[in-house]
């Protein structure tokens, strides 16, 4: 039995959101379901779309990396499919999440997602999901990789940047010192 809310997540929330016209696979979060149910429904569309099909599904709230998305069941409502509650990960959730897995894929797609945010929706967004990394020591490089983002894709100052993330003191000091030895600020 399937429960509420199914959120799509990757590719599938691209295309749920119309930033994409499609994905490879279909990409979900649910909070409870069975892993032989899972693979019954991956076998059915499998003969209906063929043997490349893939269902990706997860219960857990790292949908993927090591960043939780604790408040993933409340992300933005879709609509309904066969009575259940359908969701995609916020704009702002896609392209962090994108932005730290650092595979170029994902990466092509920031440019996808920055229209439909702001720099600051990003910063904001950044500091509530930071509290949720699983790794303390992959933070100094998120946030070094947001500030370039930021700057890149929205003409953020990068010393304006850092001062809104919420770091520890050591981690703004490298950061600062970083752009600062760039010619910033």
């Amino acid at each position: 039995m399937l429960r509420s809310p199914i959120v799509l997540v990757g590719g599938t929330a691209l295309a749920g959101w119309r930033i994409r016209s499609h994905s490879r696979d279909v990409d979900i979060y649910i909070p409870e379901i069975s892993a032989d149910a899972v693979e019954i429904v991956e076998q059915e569309f499998r003969t209906r779309y063929g043997a490349s099909f893939r269902l990706d599904v997860t219960t857990g709230e790292n949908v993927w990396g090591s960043i939780l998305v604790r408040d993933i069941a409340s992300s933005p409502a879709l609509g309904t499919i066969a009575d259940l509650e359908l969701r995609a990960l916020r704009i702002e959730d896609l392209f962090l999440l994108k932005l730290a897995s650092g595979r170029t894929r994902d990466l092509d797609d920031l440019d996808l997602l920055a229209p439909r945010t702001t720099a600051d929706a990003l910063v904001d967004r950044w500091n509530q999901l930071v509290k949720w990394h699983g790794d303390r020591h992959a933070i100094l490089g998120f946030a070094d990789a947001l500030v370039v983002q930021l700057q890149r894709l929205f003409g953020r100052d990068p010393i304006a940047t850092i001062a809104r993330l919420e770091i520890t003191a050591g981690q703004r000091a490298l950061l600062l010192d970083s752009y600062r030895g760039k010619g910033s600020g």
